[in-house]
């Protein structure tokens, strides 16, 4: 039997003054075991000593770093993958977290395994340990089941970091304005739900770092933030929600299209609002947020 050709990676890492945990990160990266990948930095305009540091480490690991101005990561994210043309999966990564050396490898096996391989978008996600001072405090994993184009609305159950995606999921993802998607792993899963495939791994392949720097834990203080945003501001979930029916709506299904339409109408509606809020299905897996975006959507912020 003919081997299958190996894919070539491309590991996508936006960097910010990432002083102390960057290398670790990059050790545990360039330990990836029996894959073709190539390890690419965006500098998130950095001072200059921790710009010089990474270019010390360029010597020690083998890695392509693009020095670039601040635009803020989660544009940092989406500039990178737009920069990188020239992979068949493409793997994010943050700067403060440690990959198990399989990580990689089992992302690959999975995609192999598709037979709408290139004509689908796809996403990979593997499980996490949530780590705080090198101590275990917690576990992510959200099971496939019941996640729908419906919930990826207003949740999203996939953490960047994590992620793996294929070439078609990268085309599509680049359609959207970075002004208004928001989250890149959020963007991801409405496409993934709507016209692809996802796949939630059990098996943990790497170890989030909780700490007062990190941008991605989605903890106490960001929750009450992305509240108060939510009420202040048109909420990230509408202006997403419009992005994705002004990229995709010609082809989306007639179902897709009108549970979308229930948070693209540029009007409060009281009808719409009632609507969303008294679903008799659940939109977010935790009590408390369940009741938080039902309020959002009472008062039409959401």
């Amino acid at each position: 039997m003919m081997e299958q050709q190996m894919n070539k990676i491309a590991v996508l890492l936006s960097s910010y003054n990432g002083y102390e945990y960057i290398e670790e990160q990059i050790d545990s990266i360039c330990k990836q075991k029996n894959v073709d990948f190539t390890l690419y930095i965006r500098d998130d305009g950095s001072e200059k000593e921790f710009v010089e540091l990474l270019c010390g480490l360029q010597k020690k690991y083998d890695f392509k770093l693009l020095k670039e101005k601040n635009i803020g990561f989660l544009k940092s994210f989406m500039e990178l993958l737009a920069a990188v043309d020239d992979a068949d999966l493409y793997a994010f990564s943050d700067q403060d977290d440690i990959w198990s050396e399989s990580k990689l490898e089992i992302a690959e096996q999975w995609f192999q395994k598709q037979n709408s391989y290139d004509s689908i978008p796809l996403l990979y996600h593997s499980a996490y340990d949530l780590v705080e001072r090198g101590k275990k405090v917690g576990h992510f994993y959200f099971p496939d089941a019941g996640y729908d184009f419906r919930r990826s609305i207003t949740e999203n159950h996939f953490s960047g970091f994590s992620m793996v995606i294929n070439r078609k999921m990268r085309e599509m993802m680049l359609q959207g304005d970075r002004d208004q998607i928001g989250y890149h792993d959020w963007w991801a899963a409405m496409i993934a739900q709507a016209f692809g495939k996802s796949f939630s791994d059990v098996k943990t392949e790497a170890e989030h770092r909780v700490h007062g720097d990190n941008v991605t834990t989605f903890n106490i203080k960001t929750r009450l933030k992305w509240l108060k945003k939510n009420l202040c501001e048109t909420s990230e979930i509408k202006k997403r929600s419009c992005e994705f029916e002004r990229c995709f709506k010609n082809m989306m299904s007639d179902k897709d299209i009108r549970t979308l339409a229930m948070f693209t109408q540029e009007k409060y509606s009281l009808r719409q609002s009632l609507k969303k809020a008294f679903y008799p299905k659940r939109w977010r897996p935790a009590i408390s947020s369940e009741i938080t975006i039902r309020l959002l959507m009472l008062l039409g912020r959401v």
